[in-house]
């Protein structure tokens, strides 16, 4: 098991990406605390992990509260008395995919109080988290950080908003300047960057699933979205990141978008 006995925390944990991730590292022995503002998700994942007779924690955060946070990271700490990894996937993807036009100009509409949300979830959440885990982490000299980024922070994104790219982009950027300062804590940072993700609830319209199939070279076959990134995809490459084998692997952006975009 690659990650046994380790203790981690995923946030947006209850549906989605998220859940694959929380499974994921559960299968391969790690106790899971599941942080998510919808305590029914959130829930049913930790569920799912006790059945396979691991632990779980289901608890219920709003990661753009920094309070609440501060709140919950301690709850963790009193369980099992140690965070090893931390995964920030937590996101406002409002507006983003098939929720908007994608002929119209992304920033004539974009409000103010949108703006404010999508960052203060998919940017501030992230750095409420890293900030609440580090400590710890430096105490016991050990940790892995993965933070969930976006091709939209690497390339400007296509159907999305000002806001996601601009959260995205800043995770990127934050998450090199945590791996520089943690390292001498034994302490890796990561970034992961998903391409177009195939979840239960995304919805695509049809022209600009035809437009991103265009971008990505790589095939699975069997299936008209054979081009797009699984949840799994993701949860395997966070699974590498959180465990021994990547050690020595900080500061890095991990691109898993079949080629969509190679550099």
């Amino acid at each position: 098991m690659l990650v046994k006995d380790k203790v981690a925390i995923v946030t947006g944990g209850g549906r989605g990406l998220g859940k694959a991730i929380a499974l994921t590292l559960a299968r391969e022995g790690a106790k899971v605390a599941i942080f998510g503002r919808t305590p029914e998700t959130i829930e049913n994942t930790a569920k799912e992990i006790r059945a396979m007779g691991r632990e779980a924690l289901a608890i219920r955060t709003d990661v753009s509260r920094s309070a609440e946070v501060n709140q919950s990271v301690p709850k963790v700490l009193e369980t099992w008395g140690r965070v090893d990894i931390l995964v920030n996937n937590a996101a406002d993807v409002s507006g983003t995919t098939a929720q908007r036009d994608p002929t119209q100009s992304p920033f004539l509409d974009w409000t103010d109080e949108a703006w404010a949300k999508q960052i203060g979830t998919t940017l501030s959440g992230v750095f409420y988290c890293m900030r609440a885990v580090i400590e710890p982490m430096m105490e016991q000299r050990s940790g892995k950080i993965i933070n969930i980024g976006s091709l939209s922070g690497v390339d400007g994104g296509y159907f999305t908003t000002p806001s996601y790219t601009a959260a995205k982009s800043g995770v990127v950027g934050m998450s090199l300047l945590a791996a520089r300062w943690l390292g001498k804590y034994g302490i890796t940072v990561n970034v992961v960057n998903p391409g177009t993700v195939q979840t239960e609830g995304a919805v695509f319209d049809p022209s600009q699933l035809e437009t991103i199939s265009r971008m990505v070279p790589f095939r699975r076959g069997g299936v008209a979205t054979d081009f797009m990134c699984l949840p799994q995809d993701i949860a395997n490459v966070v699974l590498f990141l959180a465990s021994d084998l990547a050690d020595y692997i900080t500061g890095l952006k991990l691109n898993v978008v079949g080629g969509r975009y190679m550099g």
